[in-house]
């Protein structure tokens, strides 16, 4: 593959209403009408994803989306002299309106990953008799899966691919030790996948990104490519990122691509685990509402500033008014015939709200957030819990699903870079384990450990599996430490006997 082969992306779409019903009728006794669908689709960038993200640039903030407003007056030309010349000239005055931006996007982002990395990665021997040396083996690869910050590891990538669409981890190995590099578009890495059309398992992947001078200003372009094999670097320093004079001096040798690096990365697959989301951002389902939510807010401030204070009016001839140097009005004076007061508005603000409320509520159920509700009792049971956060809970349920395929490469990856570091890379692989995602939920951690005590005591469960069940208070070898003490203990007795 060339490089402008390389560097191809399926977009993010978001589908138009264009079309809608328009698929033709159908009745018995005749044949159906078939026509050719066109779906029409409208391109979404990784920097409209930004944009949503963070507050400062989202639509509400467009003059060109919601625009301010001027108003025209005629005034006197005036002469060198000051004095009017008979003339009209017309003046615009721009009013600023209000413009309120929420970071709803942050929220949903923060509350989706909560409930899908909240939990460690689950771990478990998937064999009834494990031998010794399986269970040695397996001990070392937790801790170094958890030593290795791979637990971070999955969370930058989810928050990548929550906030941006997509995200990959990338592992090496550097002088036989294993390490990985998170890449995503939140740290200027356009990713670029391609698949085996056959197996669909990742053949090529690449990682473009720019080096840039003190002003801003791109002075080159790196691509990076992995293969089953090897590693590549380039380096493009063309005429589209040189300066003015350099591009006429260089007007007629454009320069492409240049290998700088090439050498084996040391795994038998291209050591890459990528996850993308087609939907785009986590919150896309409810970014019409927000705008709306945005909108409205913006409507009702700029409202309540125009008629939130009383319009005093007056009638007469007579009526001499006072001000401070603030303007504000102090004396008031008028004849008998005279009158003055204040006009009656009609307040918007409780329709504004009802409007705020309906599109608050439904920002948060499309994008499955739950807003904590407002207890006035002490802890609640698991199963309430469970019920209250049940959007949350539900999503996490299906993204732990979603996930698996990318979870699946990033242990196997870590398989294999972590068995080289440690000289055991076939026994690792080898080993009979089973990994998935648990989705996290707000439980009594007490609950927990009475529930987990009730199994032991029951025998529903063994206190191996108990001790491995409770991570938030043992560690990955809280076994081996239970048969230790336990050893020490009979050993005691004995010398006391």
């Amino acid at each position: 593959m060339n490089t402008k082969d390389i560097k191809t992306k399926r977009p993010w779409r978001r589908i138009k209403p264009i079309g809608y019903l328009t698929g033709g009728d159908f009745g018995y006794m005749n044949e159906p009408s078939v026509s050719d669908e066109s779906i029409l689709f409208k391109n979404v960038t990784q920097g409209d994803f930004l944009r949503e993200y963070y507050p400062s640039g989202h639509r509400i903030n467009d003059p060109s989306h919601y625009p301010d407003i001027y108003k025209e007056e005629y005034v006197d030309v005036l002469d060198d002299e000051g004095q009017p010349t008979g003339e009209k000239t017309r003046r615009l005055y721009k009013e600023e309106v209000p413009r309120y931006a929420f970071a709803f996007q942050q929220i949903i982002t923060t509350k989706q990953l909560v409930h899908l990395c909240g939990n460690d990665i689950q771990f478990e021997l998937n064999t009834s008799e494990p031998t010794q040396t399986q269970q040695e083996d397996f001990k070392m690869f937790r801790e170094g899966w958890m030593g290795s910050d791979m637990e971070v590891a999955f969370y930058e990538a989810a928050k990548s691919v929550k906030i941006t669409g997509d995200g990959a981890i990338v592992g090496y190995l550097n002088n036989g030790k294993f390490g990985y590099k998170s890449l995503s578009y939140l740290n200027g890495d356009i990713l670029y996948p391609h698949y085996d059309s056959i197996t669909g398992e990742l053949s090529v992947f690449a990682r473009s990104y720019y080096d840039y001078d003190d002003a801003g200003d791109i002075v080159c372009e790196w691509l990076e490519v992995w293969d089953k094999d090897m590693f590549r670097r380039f380096k493009k320093t063309g005429e589209k990122y040189q300066s003015l004079m350099k591009r006429i001096i260089g007007m007629f040798k454009l320069s492409g691509y240049v290998a700088v690096e090439e050498k084996p990365h040391g795994f038998p697959f291209v050591p890459v685990a990528y996850k993308r989301d087609d939907s785009g951002a986590c919150w896309s389902a409810s970014q019409n509402s927000i705008d709306g939510y945005e909108i409205t807010f913006s409507q009702m401030a700029h409202n309540n500033q125009a008629f939130g204070e009383p319009i005093l009016y007056l009638q007469g001839e007579s009526v001499e008014m006072t001000h401070d140097i603030n303007g504000t009005l102090k004396v008031l004076t008028m004849g008998t015939d005279d009158k003055a007061g204040y006009l009656e508005s009609q307040s918007a603000s409780e329709s504004f709200m009802k409007q705020l409320d309906t599109l608050y509520k439904m920002i948060n159920e499309q994008s499955f957030a739950v807003i904590p509700p407002e207890l006035r009792s002490g802890d609640l049971p698991a199963a309430a819990l469970k019920i209250l956060y049940s959007p949350a809970y539900e999503k996490a349920t299906c993204d732990a699903a979603e996930y698996q395929p990318f979870l699946n490469t990033l242990v196997k990856m870590f398989m294999f870079g972590y068995g080289v570091e440690k000289g055991k890379s076939i026994d690792f692989m080898n080993l009979p384990i089973k990994w998935w995602i648990k989705a996290y939920i707000h439980l009594n951690e007490t609950a927990i450990v009475t529930d987990l005590a009730t199994a032991v005591q029951n025998g529903f469960i063994s206190k191996e599996t108990a001790a491995e069940r409770i991570s938030f208070y043992g560690t990955v070898g809280e076994w081996d430490r239970i048969m230790k003490e336990y050893k020490q203990q009979q050993e005691a007795d004995l010398l006391y006997e």
